[in-house]
């Protein structure tokens, strides 16, 4: 079951990371998303991002370097950024059950959220 996360720090997150980085989406996942964190969870977030870098060290930095912004900006906070194109079909799936903190509204989305479920069904729900 879904919730709506603290409105301050989602709204934080999202504007950052939007302010930062060409988004398409933005995905809260996890025991916050659940309504089942406790005081020390950290707020487990993926950026569906705009456009795709070639280079494996800069598309592997961008999400740590958008977690330590933000934990500049939250301290009290622990943040984890995930490039949702780049984890395991597992991890999207999860993912896509979560809170959709940011949408912008462009086809994308949708189809980068149809591939995910597809994929979970043809190889994961049998």
């Amino acid at each position: 079951m879904s919730r709506t996360p603290t409105p301050n720090i989602a709204e934080i997150i999202s504007e950052t990371i939007c302010e930062q980085e060409k988004t398409d989406a933005i995905y809260l996942y996890g025991s916050r998303s659940k309504g089942t964190e406790r005081a020390d969870s950290d707020w487990d977030i993926a950026v569906l991002f705009s456009d795709y870098m070639e280079d494996l060290l800069e598309r592997t930095a961008r999400p740590q370097l958008l977690e330590s912004k933000l934990e500049s900006l939250l301290p009290d906070h622990d943040i984890s950024i995930v490039d949702l194109r780049e984890v395991p079909v597992p991890l999207q799936w999860n993912i896509i059950q979560g809170i959709k903190l940011y949408d912008r509204g462009i086809p994308v989305v949708r189809r980068m959220e149809n591939a995910i479920i597809s994929a979970w069904e043809k190889d994961y729900e049998r």
